[in-house]
């Protein structure tokens, strides 16, 4: 098996896409976009996200102990882009967004949000997963992004 065979068949996984926020030690906001989330627990309610440890948000979840997983809607495929891309600045420019119970940033408009406590991170590979209590979370109704084949898909869900 190859990395290049690896990545082949992961690409055939149809996922969701979240952006995971935080607070950074300056106060200011981090995120990164993440299709690696799961429930983990309803009691209590619990998630994961794996976040690789070159993310912008990576070192700054596991200082704060907090994090919000905000799913993202079809329509906001450029949100998912932008906070991809190492490289480009401030992704939360002109971006509308309001704080959570835990402080972290609630992307206004996601189709839904888990603002959670950090309960347990476990190193694995190139990144953490990161363990979360969920404290508050909130959604609407639209239309999932999705993730597969590289590439942002809309999977023809209605609401």
């Amino acid at each position: 098996m190859t990395t290049d065979d690896f990545r082949a068949v992961m690409r055939r996984f149809p996922t969701g896409v979240t952006i995971v926020t935080t607070l950074g030690d300056d106060g200011k906001p981090k995120g990164s976009t993440a299709n690696a989330f799961a429930s983990v627990s309803l009691e209590p309610p619990m998630v994961l996200v794996c976040v690789n440890r070159l993310a912008r948000s990576h070192p700054m979840i596991a200082l704060s102990g907090k994090f919000c997983v905000n799913i993202l809607t079809l329509e906001q495929e450029e949100w998912a882009v932008r906070f991809a891309l190492r490289d480009r600045g401030d992704p939360f420019e002109h971006l509308a967004y309001h704080p959570g119970s835990t402080g972290s940033p609630i992307i206004d408009g996601a189709l839904g949000y888990l603002d959670c406590e950090l309960a347990e991170e476990h190193s694995a590979g190139t990144h953490t997963i990161f363990l979360g209590n969920v404290i508050g979370c909130g959604y609407r109704d639209g239309v999932p992004l999705g993730y597969f084949d590289a590439g942002y898909r809309d999977f023809g869900c209605s609401i």
